[in-house]
């Protein structure tokens, strides 16, 4: 009886140890979507990785993006983060087209072809969080 229990917390201890946090599967999530652009020419160029939750469901990022380049601009959520959405202006100052996320979690992406040099404000917002519920965002740019 005690070496069945003893072997029944020692297996229910390995698992807890060894399992995959919704972080960890965000940082999968990333690399796959940054090899993917990278095969397509473009470059890993920042990103922040932040907590959100449901008194901080929005987060401004201010950055500035030359009209020399084309960037991909993304932010993917780990599995606690139900909904995405990214606000780009001035957007009348570049040229933008939507583009589609692989996988089950959480996001959104746009390519950006500025029309002029200069500042841009990305709002990152999260929906549908549950009270108590807390998540984290990874929010990248890619140029080429």
């Amino acid at each position: 009886m005690k070496s069945t229990f003893l072997l029944s917390f020692m297996l229910l201890f390995s698992v807890a140890v060894f399992a995959q946090t919704p972080i960890d599967g965000l940082q999968k999530q990333n690399l796959a979507y940054l090899e993917s652009q990278e095969s397509e020419g473009y470059e890993f160029r920042s990103q922040i990785i932040t907590e959100f939750d449901l008194a901080n469901a929005s987060q401004d990022v201010n950055i500035k993006l030359s009209k020399d380049y084309t960037y991909i601009v993304v932010a993917l959520g780990d599995s606690n983060i139900p909904k995405i959405a990214l606000d780009i202006k001035p957007s009348k100052n570049a040229k933008m087209e939507s583009l589609s996320i692989d996988g089950s979690a959480a996001g959104q992406s746009f390519k950006l072809s500025p029309t002029k040099s200069g500042r841009f404000k990305i709002s990152i917002n999260v929906s549908d969080l549950d009270e108590g519920q807390t998540g984290f965002i990874s929010f990248m740019v890619l140029r080429k």
